[in-house]
């Protein structure tokens, strides 16, 4: 039986209309390489369950927003967000262990007790972070200026905007909109 191949176009056109046939050729052709960077790399089978999904979701959210142009083949940019994805968690791995140790020698709290509040916590931190690679881009650049407390007048300046009524207004709806979408997640729901 001869396999589909599609092109990098109808593939990006494919997840936009969520094609079943589409994603599977998606799922078979890139898991087995996101599965075998994410175990070569100290993760489990379930890791890459969810930075394929985490990816995806990334990757139909520029579909559907802005739209997509690729500068490699689908298969490079969908390695390279996975990468991405994990380092990040592979970090956050870290900076748990280090804070678990220091938790668990000052407190009451049993193993498992620290563990499921961890679980709870990373939830919490890659439903954000789904959500938030899902806004816009100068969504994502406003908030991540935002953190650094810029006042409105140096994100204006930042950004490119003309007013700073214009840079108030427009902090204030991307906020918005990521909370909206956050809590309209339905694992959100399961979080509180």
């Amino acid at each position: 039986m001869n396999k589909m191949h599609y092109s990098d176009e109808t593939i990006l056109e494919g997840i936009r209309l969520r094609r079943k046939a589409v994603l599977e050729y998606v799922y078979d052709e890139c898991y087995p390489l996101i599965r075998n960077l994410i175990v070569k790399n100290n993760g489990e089978d379930e890791d890459v369950q969810d930075v394929f999904q985490d990816a995806m979701v990334i990757v139909f959210g520029k579909l559907k927003r802005d739209g997509l142009v690729l500068e490699c083949s689908f298969k490079t940019y969908l390695y390279s967000v996975c990468h991405h994805l994990w380092l990040q968690k592979l970090e956050r791995r870290k900076k748990f262990d280090k804070a678990f140790k220091n938790i668990a020698q000052t407190t009451e709290l049993s193993e498992d007790e620290l563990i499921e509040i961890y679980e709870q916590e990373d939830e919490k931190l890659r439903l954000y972070q789904k959500h938030f690679l899902s806004l816009a881009s100068d969504c994502q650049e406003i908030l991540k200026l935002s953190l650094k407390k810029l006042s409105i007048g140096e994100l204006q300046i930042a950004m490119g905007y003309k007013t700073e009524k214009y840079t108030k207004v427009k902090k204030f709806r991307c906020k918005e909109e990521l909370k909206r979408r956050i809590m309209n997640d339905s694992d959100y729901q399961l979080l509180i």
